[in-house]
């Protein structure tokens, strides 16, 4: 069973449909339903709310695909309930706007994240003006290709051969 909330679920039901209705509903061009396609960056994006989260589930994520920033946020239903959920913000401004003090009400912002960056962002209210300070990048966040990587281990070996001292002359 799929964790992702009832609502969604239908959504994407009634999404299918129009597109068999349509023709154009083939299995070949249609995206599995329970598993949106995120990037390597999305992905380590989750890795660093899960972290944060402090073991935690993540009830939402909105928006996160193509966004440039994420926020962690403690939300509490009507229930009373306290859940965490992983928003996607477009912009620099929005997220400002996001982590604004008084800005919503039952929700505290748990943190920010540079979602291309890979970075997570520092959050601080000096005079009622909302700075951001970014972090360091995560380790894994901007993924090398292994063409990169190949390239990069013989740049490498070929400077050791350079700089080694005795150059085989021990045998």
């Amino acid at each position: 069973m799929s964790q992702e909330p009832e609502y969604l679920q239908r959504l994407r039901r009634a999404q299918q449909e129009r597109l068999e209705k349509a023709g154009k509903g083939t299995a070949a061009v249609r995206p599995e339903a329970g598993a949106p396609a995120y990037s390597a960056q999305e992905h380590e994006t989750l890795r660093w709310a899960r972290e944060l989260a402090a073991g935690t589930e993540l009830r939402s994520i909105r928006g996160l695909s193509g966004a440039r920033f994420a926020v962690l946020v403690r939300l509490q239903s009507a229930s009373g309930m306290r859940f965490l959920s992983v928003e996607g913000l477009a912009d620099r401004d929005a997220l400002k706007e996001r982590v604004k003090p008084g800005a919503t009400v039952g929700e505290e912002v748990l943190g920010a994240y540079e979602v291309k960056g890979g970075r997570p962002v520092a959050i601080a209210i000096e005079a009622g003006q909302v700075t951001l300070k970014m972090g360091a990048p995560r380790p894994g966040a901007n993924p090398i290709s292994p063409e990169k990587m190949l390239r990069q281990a013989a740049t490498q070996a070929e400077i050791r051969a350079k700089t080694r001292a005795n150059k085989g002359r021990d045998r």
